[in-house]
């Protein structure tokens, strides 16, 4: 049920402001309001695999975006030539084989409104900004592009003994799809070997899905912001 009290003031401004078909605004009827926006809003999925957990000493292997409104799969993953052509011969100078695989996230995002990603506002997110400005990239600016964060979701309004997004799954879905990458198959990825760059996709895969019926799960619980990327 709809309460002015949880919304902030911007939201209520636009409620006032919105019309329907029944010619009430957003508070009188506030399902005829929500529909509509849901409309307006394209959001997406989002999770990338990298080299480590700092943007300086690692590149993004591979990402994965799923269209929510049309289940419709976007990704791209690094390669050999990739890797070749991003070599550098000086040490001060910052790798960049993973521009074209960032610029392609970037166009894909720069179609949506919102992205979800688990955790996303404090690592998948500020990862690509740095790689994206490393690699001299046009990373969205603030306000563009709006994010939820399913890890701020469970640690708000859950009580786990961890918040990942695998014992999210586990505990709230009963099941989870989640897999390993071991240090082989990273070393792999590094060197562009073709079968541990397809099984880190695959893994990244497995994650936005269980990020999407995580998020459909659980995102009633939480008023959507507007928090920017």
């Amino acid at each position: 049920m709809f309460n002015p009290i949880n919304c902030s003031k911007a939201e209520l401004v636009d409620r006032l402001k919105y019309k329907c078909i029944h010619r009430s605004d957003g508070i009188q009827h506030p399902k005829c309001y929500d529909k509509a926006k849901s409309k307006q809003e394209k959001t997406c999925f989002l999770d990338i695999e990298s080299e480590g957990l700092d943007a300086d000493f690692g590149i993004i292997f591979c990402w994965v975006v799923e269209d929510m409104q049309t289940g419709k799969v976007h990704k791209d993953c690094i390669t050999l030539k990739d890797i070749n052509a991003g070599k550098v011969t000086a040490p001060a100078v910052q790798p960049k084989e993973d521009k074209r695989v960032v610029d392609s996230l970037l166009s894909v995002l720069r179609q949506y409104d919102r992205v979800v990603a688990h955790y996303g506002s404090r690592f998948d997110i500020p990862f690509i900004r740095t790689r994206a400005v490393v690699n001299g990239l046009d990373f969205p600016m603030f306000g563009s592009l709006s994010q939820s964060d399913t890890w701020v979701m469970l640690k708000n309004k859950f009580k786990l003994s961890r918040n990942s997004l695998e014992n999210g799954t586990k505990t709230l879905l009963g099941k989870s799809r989640k897999d390993r990458l071991s240090l082989s198959v990273r070393h792999g990825c590094l060197r562009g070997e073709e079968w541990a760059l397809k099984y880190t996709l695959n893994h990244c895969i497995k994650d936005v899905k269980d990020l999407r019926d995580l998020y459909l799960k659980i995102n009633g619980f939480m008023r959507k912001t507007k928090t920017s990327i």
